[in-house]
C-alpha cells in the first residue's frame, strides 16, 4: 500500500515538473493547489514552514522543499526519488531547448519568438505572489509592511535596499511578536520513522 501511495506522490512530482513554470516563488503556489488541497500530503502551516526553511538554506528552494516533503512522505528513498523526478525532466527539456535555439541561430532563423517569454512568466509571479500573500499576510503590521517594502523596492530600486528592507521588517516584527502569546508547535513528523 506504501508503494502506491509513493507512485502517486511521484506521479504528482512528475505532473509538478512538466508543468511549474516561473521559479520557487510561482512554484510555491503549484505545491499549494496540488500537494495540500488535493492530495493533503501535508498541511498547510507544514508547507510554508519547509518553504520558509529551504529560502535561507543556499540552493535551488523548490527543489530543497520538495525533497523534504518527500523525506517527510517517505523517508531518504523517497526524498532521492522525489529530487530525481523533479530534476530529470526538466534538465532533459532544457537541454533539448537549448540545442534547438541554438541550431536555430545557426541557420539565421529569427528567435524573436521569444519576446512573449518574460510576460509570461511576470503574469505567473504575480499569480503566485497573490496566493501566497493571501495566505502568509494575516496581520496589518504585515500587510503595511507588504506595501511600504514593495513600494520602496519600486521607487528606489537600488541593491543595498533590500537587506536593509529586511533587517528593520525582521525587527519591527520581532518587537511585535513579543506581544503575542507563545504558540506551541509540534516538529514536523517523517511518515517513516
Amino acid at each position: 500500500m506504501k508503494k502506491i501511495r509513493h507512485y502517486i506522490f511521484l506521479k504528482d512530482i512528475l505532473l509538478l515538473t512538466l508543468t511549474a513554470f516561473g521559479g520557487p516563488q510561482a512554484h510555491i503556489a503549484l505545491f499549494l493547489d496540488i500537494l495540500v488541497k488535493k492530495r493533503a500530503y501535508l498541511s498547510e502551516e507544514e508547507l510554508m514552514e519547509l518553504y520558509a526553511l529551504c529560502q535561507i538554506l543556499p540552493g535551488p528552494t523548490s527543489t530543497q522543499t520538495l525533497t523534504a516533503i518527500g523525506y517527510k512522505r517517505g523517508g531518504t528513498s523517497l526524498a532521492l526519488l522525489t529530487l530525481l523526478v523533479w530534476l530529470l525532466p526538466s534538465t532533459l527539456a532544457l537541454t533539448f531547448i537549448a540545442i534547438f535555439f541554438s541550431s536555430l541561430k545557426e541557420f539565421n532563423i529569427s528567435l524573436h519568438f521569444t519576446r512573449f517569454i518574460q510576460p509570461i512568466a511576470v503574469g505567473f509571479m504575480v499569480y503566485a505572489a497573490l496566493k501566497i500573500a493571501l495566505r502568509v499576510i494575516k496581520t496589518k503590521t504585515a500587510l503595511v509592511l507588504m506595501t511600504l517594502s514593495a513600494l520602496l523596492s519600486y521607487w528606489v530600486g537600488s541593491p543595498w535596499l533590500f537587506p536593509l528592507i529586511l533587517v528593520a521588517s525582521g525587527g519591527i516584527s520581532a518587537f511585535k511578536f513579543k506581544k503575542q502569546e507563545k504558540e506551541e508547535k509540534e516538529k514536523i513528523q517523517n511518515s517513516v520513522a
